[in-house]
């Protein structure tokens, strides 16, 4: 009889890392106990997203960090406490009750010299958080882990070429489309035939169009009559990873019927955009991975005149259009539709080496099969 392994599932993040462990989590717990470990909160996104896939085996189980570390957490408003010191309280109990630990991010380095410590041994496995896109998807620390889940063949095939592969790479696809298939049906946003252009730019201040394009695309898309606007940037644009606040954002586009704006709603992590828009305007988000799952019209923004040419990190934007100058957006637009047959064919290309498919079996029900082999082996 096949032993039922104890996996935690680390839950340390904003709620875009949801939908990428959730559905494997769910398929794990058939055969295993599964808990999500995570700190005392709300989590009213986690937990409503558990509902709606009718994962009821899975727990959620909030661990406190140390009482003076949640005390100033609280004086300085950190919604999420500080990891080093959540685990430093926590790594004990966690390595001397379960099998297996899954990561979204790299928090596992805070737990490896206690792993040695307690001589513990818990298997790290690793999911990433995105389809891989700039350089920071390839991270040395990578190798840590005891089992890598990789999306399709081109991240296998780079992870080969940049020594990356670890003991025990698997390959199952991308578990967020079966999050995302599993949702209750949302209404469109806007009531007219136009046009919806998504604009999605990215946080980081060196790569993104926000902090000097921004403001002008809002007042393009404002002045004129012929499209939809969904602005819906990278959740940690407007908090305290990015670098602006959403208390300041003016309220006329926020007012105006043409235009939807999402500074980070449960909306701007679940791929409600990316489905419903007819174009995606944007930068160095990976999310333009996502939108192009059903090919359309992309536009990419060069704000900061990257000589983006046969780099890797620059490798979506041979999907679409880039533009150098503001002034372009306007004839980009109009043209976008027809353009894109100059685009199309590349994008179901890099769409399939993105991400690996089979057609009886969802990305999340392999990588439980792998990983409950990996476990039992």
């Amino acid at each position: 009889m096949r032993k039922k392994n104890r996996i935690g599932i680390m839950f340390l993040d904003e709620i875009h890392h949801v939908f990428h462990f959730i559905t494997v989590a769910k398929e794990l717990s058939k055969t295993n106990f599964v808990d999500i470990l995570t700190y005392p909160g709300e989590h009213t996104f986690l937990k409503q997203s558990l509902l709606n896939i009718q994962a009821d085996k899975v727990r959620v189980l909030e661990l406190k960090t140390h009482f003076f570390r949640a005390f100033t957490d609280t004086l300085k408003n950190r919604d999420i406490p500080r990891k080093g010191f959540w685990v430093k309280k926590n790594a004990k109990q966690i390595l001397k009750n379960y099998d297996a630990l899954i990561f979204t991010d790299y928090t596992h380095h805070k737990f490896l010299k206690y792993r040695t410590l307690y001589e513990s041994n818990t298997k790290f496995l690793k999911f990433p958080h995105g389809a891989p896109g700039r350089s920071y998807s390839y991270n040395k620390e990578l190798l840590d882990f005891d089992l890598q889940l990789i999306f399709g063949k081109f991240q296998y095939e780079e992870y080969k070429k940049k020594n990356l592969l670890g003991p025990h790479p698997i390959t199952p696809g991308y578990p967020k489309i079966d999050a995302v298939t599993q949702l209750p049906k949302k209404k469109h946003l806007f009531n007219n035939d136009k046009i919806t252009v998504v604009y999605n730019p990215h946080f980081s201040k060196p790569l993104s169009s926000w902090y000097s394009w921004g403001m002008h695309i809002l007042d393009y898309f404002l002045a004129q009559n012929s499209y939809n606007l969904i602005f819906a940037p990278h959740i940690n644009l407007f908090n305290k990873t990015g670098f602006e606040d959403k208390s300041n954002f003016p309220e006329i586009y926020t007012n105006a019927e043409n235009i939807h704006i999402d500074l980070g709603s449960d909306n701007s992590v679940d791929m409600t955009y990316t489905l419903q828009a007819d174009i995606y305007l944007g930068d160095v988000s990976s999310q333009v991975y996502e939108f192009i799952i059903n090919p359309r019209p992309c536009i990419f923004l060069n704000s900061n005149q990257e000589s983006y040419h046969n780099k890797l990190e620059f490798r979506f934007w041979q999907m679409g259009a880039v533009i150098n100058e503001i002034e372009e957006l306007d004839n980009r637009l109009k043209n976008s539709l027809q353009d894109f047959e100059n685009y199309k064919d590349l994008q179901v290309k890099i769409n399939q080496e993105n991400f690996h498919k089979e057609k009886n079996k969802t990305a999340s029900q392999l990588a439980a099969e792998e990983i409950d082999i990996f476990l039992n082996s």
